[in-house]
């Protein structure tokens, strides 16, 4: 109920627009025969996409219902460097990967880079009032398996240690052209070369 005691306290200061931070875990039974995208059927299957999901109805109803200016943006797993940067997502791959160990590699998954996330409610935020109303957006940049990761690493270190298992692929691909329509560009292998630069760096001064 906070959720949603804060858009009605939103309405009544007189705030223009609301973006309410949901999750691709909405989907989880994925159904073959149609896109991933916006339209696709709501089946999570754990509590927290349960409550997004239940909480995105909500969405669709202060927007098409009320004609209040709100919609709801999906982002997949978020990555980029933290602070403490320890924390990062694959922190503890890319040092291992720097001081030259084996490391082993087998999983992945659909990701954003914070900063897109970021980029995606400005996107939202200054886009026609008609296009966002009562919406929901996907936000998945790409998959990124953690072979990839540590490849990048060692490239980029110059570290020679084994890598090994094989890169990991996805089983379906999330569309996000609902978004990119409006404007935004994601920051595509680039970024996530800049991100796992910044985590050597930041993994050189801890070891130092």
């Amino acid at each position: 109920m906070g959720t949603l005691r804060l858009i009605e306290a939103a309405r009544a200061a007189g705030v223009k627009r609301f973006i309410f931070i949901s999750t691709c875990a909405v989907y989880d039974t994925i159904l073959g025969d149609r896109p991933l995208d916006e339209a696709h059927p709501l089946w999570p299957a754990s509590h927290y996409g349960a409550h997004k999901a239940a909480l995105e109805a909500f969405v669709h109803s202060y927007g098409m219902g009320q004609g209040y200016p709100i919609c709801a943006l999906r982002p997949t797993g978020i990555y980029g460097l933290a602070h403490p940067p320890r924390k990062s997502k694959w922190f503890d791959l890319v040092s291992a990967v720097a001081r030259g160990e084996k490391v082993e590699c087998r999983r992945g998954g659909k990701e954003v880079h914070a900063a897109d996330v970021a980029c995606a409610v400005a996107v939202l935020l200054t886009a026609e009032t008609k296009a966002i109303s009562g919406q929901s957006f996907n936000c998945c940049d790409r998959y990124v398996s953690e072979h990839e990761v540590a490849t990048i690493a060692q490239e980029r270190s110059g570290a020679r240690g084994a890598i090994l298992g094989t890169p990991s692929a996805p089983k379906n691909q999330i569309v996000t052209t609902k978004l990119q329509a409006l404007g935004m560009q994601f920051g595509g292998r680039p970024l996530l070369e800049q991100t796992i630069d910044e985590m050597l760096v930041a993994t050189s001064s801890t070891q130092g």
